[in-house]
């Protein structure tokens, strides 16, 4: 049993010590005034009201005593014990009710304090059922019961009136009736208080291990990040010489290498994702999207990979579709599902993307021909892992992550995320998010399709420019030096933010990790570098909200490890265009 729950039944609250007993005091008092008022109509008025005093007077007395500062300074023992002497003492005062409200032969007078004192005892029940204390409220139940039942069983024998001991023996039982059932609705709150506090434990737990887990995946994401992009880095600077050599079985072996490194790139950002979302790290930005500007950017980018399969592209939007979404979240989910539907479709088939409206949403669907889904199955592929048709788990396949995710990053902008296929007539898949009808809205992110194909080398860009690299992990900074050197630049390297400071002046563009060693952060660098008008990246291996969010603030571009070289090239034609 918990802490929490032994607490709470060796040292509950008792009700005798609660100011809400002084809150009840007057009512049961009015009550006993009634009951007095009552029997003054039948016996001689000085015994029910001097009943009325003895009763007022005792519970007065108990509550002056409970309520001094003394009271709270003795022992739990001797409180527990003063308490029982001052209810019995209460209790009798009510029980003298059987010498000072008894009525001879008056079955009305009999009824009635029978009736009152079963009330009495009912009370008792409920501060027994609050305070756990059964001796002291099964002594107060006979002391209060006892003289009343005796003497109603003995007049009705002696007098031969079967309804007075009949009362009687009722009244002695009541006592043993009410503690059964208050002893049964003890182990029944008793069992839900142990319920409730195990919900509450596991609840924490599960809290736990949620946090436990997110930290987890915090720091494995950057501790992984690190390596699979400093490998990335080197097969990029190594794979041009390799080439020049000629030697067959070295360039087999690059080409294996990068192909593997491709996987292992996916896989892990793929599990990470998959991580922050169930973590529900990730947070959507709504904002009204340009579908247009969006879909035609994805057709660019995928364009390489539709010519290698011999599939056609094709797109129907209008420049008035908007939709409320996370930009970066929607090209992520388009990107997932337009990469299946090429990697599913045919040679000389058509892919096509579309907008279609439906009710208060617009619905993006992308449209393939390929070999369809079953219906059975269809509920299947948007869970972890799931791969039809690839039994041998071949990684050319993916890994069965991309519409789990995708699922996810859906729900998480309002969306819905569904299929609509038959085996043999291809697939449709189709993403609803709610619509936004004012083309005319400030900030609208309209994600252009861009002038230039994002998927060329123009390297000759950065001959003879000066770049700051800040990096603290030898093993990235060297495959970053000798990629950026590869394309003609010429680096000054700091792993620490005091030295990149230093070297800032004759440097045009700035690379810089968020996480560097010091009080200062990638961050805090960058804000002040950019304070001097100067151009900078950040790059991280951290994929938390935070770190985005405050790389937006400041609008810095932030690229997260591992980063692809021909998206670092990417990035850094973008920042000189500013």
């Amino acid at each position: 049993m918990s802490t929490g729950i032994s607490a709470l039944t060796k040292n509950p609250p008792d009700p005798e010590e609660l100011p809400a007993d002084a809150r009840v005091f007057p009512v049961a008092m009015l009550l006993a005034g009634l009951i007095a008022y009552f029997f003054s109509h039948i016996l001689p008025g000085w015994k029910p009201l001097t009943w009325w005093l003895i009763t007022v007077s005792t519970g007065v007395l108990r509550l002056s005593i409970i309520r001094r500062t003394q009271f709270d300074q003795l022992s739990q023992r001797q409180r527990c014990w003063r308490l029982r002497g001052l209810i019995w003492t209460f209790m009798a005062a009510n029980a003298s009710a059987a010498y000072f409200l008894y009525a001879p032969g008056d079955s009305l007078a009999q009824t009635v304090l029978g009736v009152y004192l079963l009330a009495v005892c009912t009370v008792l029940i409920f501060h027994h059922v609050s305070s756990l204390d059964e001796t002291r409220v099964l002594v107060a139940l006979y002391i209060v019961a006892l003289p009343t039942g005796l003497r109603l069983v003995l007049e009705g024998i002696a007098e031969g009136r079967s309804i007075s001991w009949i009362l009687g023996i009722s009244t002695l039982l009541v006592p043993i009736l009410l503690m059964q059932i208050a002893n049964i609705q003890m182990r029944l709150m008793h069992q839900q208080l142990i319920a409730r506090v195990q919900a509450e434990n596991a609840v924490q737990a599960l809290n736990d291990v949620t946090l436990a887990k997110s930290r987890f995946f915090a720091a494995i994401s950057h501790d992984l990040r690190q390596p699979v992009h400093a490998i990335g880095l080197y097969l990029d600077a190594i794979e041009p010489v390799v080439a020049q050599t000629g030697h067959a079985i070295a360039q087999q072996a690059v080409a294996g290498i990068s192909l593997s490194w491709q996987s292992l790139n996916a896989l892990l950002s793929q599990v990470l994702d998959l991580a922050r979302l169930e973590a529900n790290i990730e947070q959507a930005d709504l904002q009204p999207v340009a579908l247009q500007p969006l879909l035609d950017e994805l057709l660019l980018l995928h364009r390489s990979l539709a010519e290698e399969r011999q599939v056609h592209l094709r797109a129907r939007v209008t420049p008035t579709q908007y939709v409320l979404a996370d930009p970066v979240m929607l090209r992520r989910v388009l990107t997932n599902l337009l990469g299946n539907a090429l990697k599913y479709s045919p040679p000389g088939r058509v892919v096509l993307l579309a907008v279609r409206p439906a009710g208060r949403c617009w619905q993006i669907q992308v449209r393939d021909a390929g070999q369809g889904i079953a219906e059975d199955q269809q509920e299947q592929i948007f869970s972890e892992f799931v791969q039809l048709d690839n039994d041998a788990r071949s990684p050319a396949q993916g890994f069965g992550l991309g519409l789990a995710i995708a699922k996810r990053l859906t729900l998480l902008q309002q969306g819905q995320i569904g299929v609509r296929s038959r085996p043999g007539h291809g697939c449709c898949m189709s993403v609803s998010l709610l619509r936004h009808e004012d083309s005319a809205t400030a900030g609208i992110s309209q994600t252009g399709a861009a002038s230039r194909d994002f998927l060329s080398t123009r390297t000759q860009l950065f001959t003879g420019r000066r770049i700051l690299l800040v990096e603290d992990d030898t093993l990235v900074g060297q495959g970053m030096l000798h990629l950026l050197q590869s394309w003609g630049a010429q680096v000054e390297w700091a792993g620490t933010a005091a030295l990149a400071w230093q070297a800032r002046a004759a440097c045009e563009l700035i690379l810089c990790d968020v996480r560097l060693p010091g009080q200062e952060s990638g961050i805090m660098l960058a804000q002040r570098l950019q304070a001097e008008g100067r151009k900078v990246i950040l790059v991280s291996g951290e994929t938390d909200t935070a770190t985005r969010q405050l790389a937006a603030r400041f609008g810095l571009m932030l690229l997260t490890k591992p980063v692809a070289p021909l998206a670092l090239q990417s990035a850094l034609e973008a920042l000189l265009d500013r």
